[in-house]
């Protein structure tokens, strides 16, 4: 950490700012004279992200709006991320990871973290011809092409990197991460099913019983070279361009992000995006695409393998979706959001047959 952490946006003053953007190279010398938060953005259910306007005494090139990422204002959610390092993990992907990657994410001016408080605050451009996608509706096939151009900027640069175990090391790696990973599924099974069971279908409450016990093998993954992987790369996660001169699409939202297999990313975003019929006509299209994308970026995926790992990795959207629903703060879009996802996620794996590939 470099420089107090104030993780509340009411906290957030002229001076502080001032500092903050000083040290980031923004400021320049200028002064911040007054700072509003004009409102939160999204649903927050892991963090706040909150709108703040500025007013400089040297405005000319410096940004009047910023968008400030915090703690969620929820006790135990606020409470799990911390103890989950998904804060931190958060941080330590813009100092460490995002300078090696291709891929369009929010330029960010301030990213500071207290191991001891414990805080957090990142303070980032604001992206303001963008509009946030949106998980209930899903994508159109061409903001799904979008998704699969960038996700290649995430994967092909690291891909197969040794050295990628040593990002966030407070995160559990390997086997042990794997075995925590089945046993904190397993645990939470039964809560996720007694709060949204009832809104799935009977075939997709037994799949994910039925994972509960070979849940920490699944997460052993494949002998496939592991990248960096988003974990949450979804429709809610997506910044589309809607006004001239803004990117076509930025990846927000860096808290899961860890080393693991590519097809987690696109495996989770195709199958929550759309519904079946209309995921099964486009599922092998755009990882054709995608395949042809990391070939052009130096990256060989041998074609069958690609599918088997993209099986597999459907069950990763049940998988984010049981514990996701008992980590974050609970809210009546996010339970009707989590419901969607369950379900579509779980059709996914049912539809590729993923459970048979474990034994």
């Amino acid at each position: 950490m470099k420089g107090e952490v104030r993780g509340d946006p009411a906290h957030i003053d002229e001076h502080w700012l001032t500092d903050a953007l000083e040290a980031a190279g923004v400021a320049r010398g200028a002064q911040v004279t007054s700072v509003e938060v004009a409102g939160f953005i999204g649903t927050g259910q892991t963090g706040r992200s909150a709108r703040l306007h500025l007013e400089w005494d040297q405005p000319e090139g410096r940004p009047t709006s910023l968008v400030g990422k915090f703690p969620s204002g929820d006790e135990a959610a606020k409470a799990a991320a911390f103890q989950n390092g998904a804060y931190e993990t958060e941080w330590a992907f813009y100092h460490q990871l995002a300078p090696t990657l291709s891929i369009r994410h929010p330029e960010v001016y301030v990213a500071r973290y207290d191991h001891q408080t414990p805080d957090f605050v990142l303070l980032m451009e604001d992206l303001r011809g963008s509009r946030q996608g949106d998980q209930f509706d899903g994508l159109t096939v061409d903001q799904a092409a979008l998704a699969v151009e960038q996700v290649v900027g995430l994967h092909a640069p690291r891909w197969g990197d040794p050295t990628l175990h040593e990002f966030a090391p407070h995160r559990p790696k390997g086997s042990d991460a794997a075995m925590m990973l089945g046993m904190v599924y397993g645990m939470m099974v039964e809560p996720f099913l007694e709060r949204l069971g009832p809104g799935l279908d009977a075939d997709i409450v037994d799949v994910v019983r039925a994972l509960a016990p070979k849940a920490g093998a699944w997460a052993n993954g494949s002998d496939t070279p592991n990248t960096v992987v988003h974990l949450d790369y979804r429709p809610d996660n997506f910044m589309f361009g809607v006004e001239a001169g803004a990117p076509p699409l930025v990846v927000v939202d860096w808290q899961t992000v860890t080393d693991g297999n590519a097809m987690m990313d696109l495996a989770y975003m195709i199958g929550g995006s759309f519904e079946p019929a209309e995921r099964a006509a486009v599922e092998r299209p755009l990882l054709d695409d995608y395949r042809t994308r990391m070939a052009a970026a130096g990256v060989s995926y041998d074609a069958d393998i690609m599918w088997r790992d993209y099986r597999l990795a459907s069950l990763w959207g049940v998988v984010m979706t049981v514990i996701a629903t008992i980590m974050a703060a609970q809210t009546e879009r996010g339970d009707q959001m989590l419901t969607v996802m369950g379900q579509r996620h779980g059709r996914h794996a049912l539809d590729l047959d993923a459970m048979a590939l474990l034994g």
